[in-house]
């Protein structure tokens, strides 16, 4: 599938974008553990272990010089919660020892509050959606205001798609969707989040979760699924709703 200079970093959440230098992740929910934890739910503290790795290896093959974050780089609504302080400062202070030099965020609608620690974490922060090149990122719990680019670029659903054997097992694997709106193209990223397993864009009804859905043709968007070291087209999600049990 021609993507452009759009190109998915093999087997992970992360596209990068050759003409902006620029890597792009989504729904990273820093903090996630300890928010959870506060609501008595324990978790292995891995999340920010998982994404460092993924962010390091795709650094070293692209070499880009800015990162985006397409919003949710928190988890907590109301509040900066301490995880999140905590792990936001050493997610940052990684991307600068990797060599990045801008970090942008757009910011969803878990970053509440972000914008006070814009200043000492040296960031760009970009409310709700920013057009950057051809590109408009937005979350996406909001429709796109901005006109122009060739591409959207949204986060916020958390795609996947669910599988099931012969037997009746199943497995749940993140993909992206990309599709047509309008004139120009978009792209839906999965979650950097490493416990978000996504909605089953093949399942559920996804029409009620982002307002974009109500003009977009879910049913005629591809399905790129993440494997191990892998990408793999799995077709329209048309298609694998009606192999669905």
């Amino acid at each position: 599938m021609d993507l452009g200079d759009i190109e998915i970093i093999d087997g992970t959440p992360i596209v990068y974008i050759k003409d902006l230098s620029a890597i792009v992740c989504s729904d990273l929910h820093l903090g996630y553990e300890g928010v959870m934890a506060e609501n008595g739910i324990f978790l292995p503290k891995i999340n920010l272990k998982k994404i460092k790795e993924l962010v390091a290896n795709a650094v070293k093959e692209r070499k880009p010089a800015r990162i985006i974050v397409d919003g949710d780089i928190k988890n907590e609504f109301s509040k900066v919660h301490v995880e999140e302080f905590n792990e936001l400062y050493e997610f940052v202070n990684f991307l600068r020892e990797l060599g990045i030099k801008e970090i942008i965020l757009i910011k969803g609608n878990h970053d509440n509050f972000v914008d006070r620690l814009k200043g000492s974490l040296d960031i760009k922060i970009y409310k709700q959606e920013a057009l950057i090149g051809d590109y408009l990122f937005f979350h996406g719990e909001q429709l796109p205001r901005a006109e122009g680019g060739k591409w959207l670029i949204m986060g916020h659903l958390h795609p996947a798609i669910t599988l099931y054997t012969g037997v009746g097992a199943k497995e749940k694997l993140k993909c992206y969707l990309i599709g047509d709106y309008g004139q120009r193209k978009i792209l839906i990223l999965p979650a950097m989040n490493y416990f978000a397993e996504g909605v089953s864009v093949n399942l559920e009804n996804v029409a009620e979760l982002a307002p974009i859905f109500t003009k977009l043709d879910i049913d005629s968007m591809r399905a790129l699924c993440i494997a191990e070291g892998d990408t793999l087209d799995f077709g329209k999600v048309a298609d694998l709703k009606r192999i669905a049990p």
